[in-house]
């Protein structure tokens, strides 16, 4: 199946999000991932192919590829695809890393760009109307970080979301039990 791009978003520091329209309908459940491949001229020794959290929410019915732009040939050439340039989508969607409702209060913990799925979690049940009975921790090297205006504002309407931020320290055992002291 293949993904068509239409657009892309600067979000932070060398951090871009792409949105991609896909060719046939696409189910996913917040918080998986899709394999693609995107074929392009001298790719380096990772090859063409790589697996991205879908950082937008499935209601959205576009998958949005959050990454940081480096030096690798995949990122470089993802980084110069043109608006209506594709990708192909080389499975279905999968993984089990999703929200699971239980009794117990659930903590997400995130490092810089590793917060996609959360986002995509986040928005689909803020979507859904769904609480977000969730405590999440974000470390990063700075304080720009991705979708943090999006995280503040469902923070605001939702005051069991609890946010809060690790700027330019480790997140270590000590510190996040700090943060959640019953964890």
């Amino acid at each position: 199946m293949a993904l068509k791009l239409i657009q892309k978003e600067h979000l932070v520091d060398n951090v871009w999000a792409s949105r991609f329209v896909p060719s046939e309908p696409l189910k996913w459940t917040a918080g998986q991932y899709v394999s693609v491949e995107l074929p392009h001229q001298n790719p380096d020794g990772e090859g063409t192919k790589r697996w991205f959290t879908v950082s937008s929410a499935p209601y959205e019915k576009i998958v949005q590829i959050t990454t940081r732009v480096t030096q690798s040939s995949f990122k470089q050439a993802l980084s110069k695809l043109p608006i209506g340039g594709e990708l192909q989508l080389l499975d279905t969607p999968h993984g089990n890393f999703v929200w699971q409702d239980g009794d117990r209060p659930l903590v997400f913990i995130a490092g810089g760009i590793g917060i996609t799925p959360f986002r995509s979690i986040l928005k689909q049940r803020v979507h859904d109307k769904l609480p977000l009975k969730v405590t999440l921790i974000y470390g990063s090297r700075t304080p720009d970080v991705p979708f943090k205006d999006e995280l503040e504002a469902w923070s605001r309407a939702d005051a069991n979301l609890k946010i809060d931020y690790v700027v330019g320290a480790p997140l270590t055992i000590e510190r996040l039990a700090e943060l959640v002291p019953d964890l």
